[in-house]
């Protein structure tokens, strides 16, 4: 009977990993109508992948979003890769260093928001260049992780079980 229990836990366990690892890894979805916060969003400068641009939703109006450079050399102007302005986006203003765009027609494609900057003649900071090229913090992996290795527990718990019998 104990073994039957201690292979029944196993098995739940082991349901239970696989259930929260496609959960926890699923893509959120965006309605045409409705973008979703979680929208695909790269910023980048000069075509590399970069943090020294904040995104910004408008609270009021989730179509609309402002993109900001904060690096230190000049922004000269900015361009949005793989889709097109007045089908996919229209500008709503450029002042200073930020500059809104609002979505058209239920975009809810990838958005790369690239500001062209002028090159400093100084040597980038190794730190500066890997900035942007960080995974986001989720907890996912930590937990799937917890997960696995409760699983692996229980099995080894019915090994045990079984040797013992």
């Amino acid at each position: 009977m104990k073994k039957t229990i201690t292979l029944v836990l196993s098995a739940v366990m082991l349901i239970s990993v696989l259930a929260f690892a496609t959960t926890a890894f699923a893509a959120p979805v965006a309605s045409p109508e409705h973008p979703s916060q979680s929208q695909d969003i790269t910023t980048e400068v000069n075509g590399n992948e970069s943090d020294d641009v904040i995104i910004t939703r408008d609270p009021t109006d989730p179509t609309k979003i402002t993109f900001e450079y904060t690096g230190d050399g000049k922004l000269v102007d900015w361009e949005f890769p793989g889709m097109v302005e007045g089908k996919d986006y229209k500008i709503v203003s450029r002042e200073g260093n930020k500059i809104t765009i609002q979505l058209l027609n239920g975009y809810s494609g990838k958005i790369v928001a690239n500001a062209i900057v002028e090159e400093t003649t100084e040597a980038p900071d190794s730190e500066k260049q890997n900035k942007g090229k960080k995974s986001p913090k989720t907890g996912a992996g930590a937990a799937t992780a917890v997960a696995v290795a409760g699983a692996g527990i229980a099995v080894l718990a019915a090994a045990r079980k079984k040797n013992e019998d």
